[in-house]
């Protein structure tokens, strides 16, 4: 199996597969996105390489947060 990192822009720690990033990272995450990401998961996505329309949804949500509260910061 291939190497997955953090999905945090920038970060390069190794977490499992089925894991959407490090423990720092993904506590970062409100509350709210963190139970959105597990909603739409669907076990074995990571394995298959096909996650569903929705968690490609979410995880652009995600990205969109994260990228806010970096230009956010002073």
């Amino acid at each position: 199996m291939s190497k997955h990192t953090c999905h945090w822009p920038g970060c390069t720690k190794e977490v499992p597969p089925a894991m959407w990033g490090c423990r720092n990272h993904w506590f970062a995450l409100p509350k709210e996105l963190r139970d959105a990401i597990w909603r739409v998961y669907v076990p074995g996505q990571e394995i298959t390489k096909t996650p569903s329309p929705e968690y490609i949804v979410t995880a652009r949500l995600v990205q969109e947060w994260i990228k806010a509260r970096e230009e956010s910061k002073p």
